[in-house]
């Protein structure tokens, strides 16, 4: 009989540091909705003085931290100590599971460091990054063809030494190339996806929770995760906006709940907002464990 996994939610620091990730989507699936991935941007400022983003992130709840426009070819993450140089290192330092976005794309403002190239993705993993996101910014004119193209890339490239993630936070400018396209999704889950990232319920036009279910029944069927992303500037709105959004999310099938790096300005999610939607997804008692366990465990 095979030992039930894990769940994420039982899992210490130290275990999501060195966690596989094939263990770690399994312990995903085995937590039901009760994930938390925080993007933060490497090259933003540090919210405040003496700690890095990335610390804030992981004080508030985040399980995961997601780069975005981590110069991959010189990589660096503003508030982090010099020492810490590369994304194993990042993990240890704050004990949680470390990936980062990188863009199918050439379009607008599209560093080649965070350009998805074979490169890329080859450097991704000897940094020690455990998830790669093939997503765009705002702008990037990344569709679901590029997305495809890109994950079949990284299947082709990583194998199982990553989580590999793709889809969109938000409609990228791309009017035509509608978000929750079914068809299209399907392409990027034959194409070796682990994850679907849609934008979650209410932050997108169009973002009904009818079309976000209907894009969980499609992924359920390939035994993939599901991704709902607050990437609309909403990770900078009220509390009750967050959580709202969460509980909808979560009633759509969400594996990993994602809250985006626009806060104040671009960097980070406030707060705040992290430890609302830790609390809305899966109580005190799961997001005190997380942010409260020593890093001796």
């Amino acid at each position: 009989m095979q030992a039930r996994s894990k769940r994420i939610l039982d899992l210490t620091g130290s275990e999501l540091a060195r966690i596989t990730p094939g263990d770690m989507k399994r312990a995903i699936l085995a937590s039901e909705g009760r994930t938390i991935m925080a993007e933060v941007v490497a090259t933003a400022p540090s919210l405040v003085d003496g700690i890095s983003n990335v610390e804030i992130a992981a004080s508030m709840g985040a399980d995961i931290v997601l780069l975005n426009m981590l110069d991959i070819l010189n990589p660096k993450v503003e508030g982090v100590p010099s020492h810490i140089d590369n994304l194993s290192k990042l993990s240890m330092f704050v004990l949680r599971y470390i990936g980062n976005n990188l863009e199918p794309s050439e379009g607008l403002g599209a560093n080649l460091g965070w350009r998805l190239t074979e490169t890329t993705v080859s450097r991704s993993i000897e940094l020690g990054s455990r998830l790669i996101a093939v997503t765009g910014n705002p702008g990037a004119g990344v569709t679901w063809n590029k997305i495809e193209w890109g994950v079949e890339l990284c299947h082709r490239v990583v194998g199982s030494r990553a989580i590999i993630l793709g889809g969109k936070m938000h409609g990228g400018g791309v009017k035509e190339d509608p978000i929750y396209d079914l068809k299209k999704i399907e392409t990027v889950l034959s194409a070796g996806a682990d994850g679907i990232i849609v934008p979650a319920p209410y932050t997108s036009k169009g973002s009904h929770p009818s079309v976000v279910r209907l894009v969980h029944k499609l992924v359920e069927r390939y035994d993939a995760l599901l991704v709902c992303a607050i990437g609309t500037s909403q990770e900078g709105s009220f509390h009750s906006v967050v959580r709202s959004i969460a509980l909808h999310s979560k009633a759509c099938g969400c594996d990993i709940h994602h809250i985006g790096d626009s806060g104040y300005r671009m960097g980070i999610a406030l707060p705040g907002n992290i430890w609302a939607l830790s609390l809305a997804i899966r109580g005190i008692r799961h997001t005190l464990r997380r942010v409260s366990q020593s890093h001796m465990r």
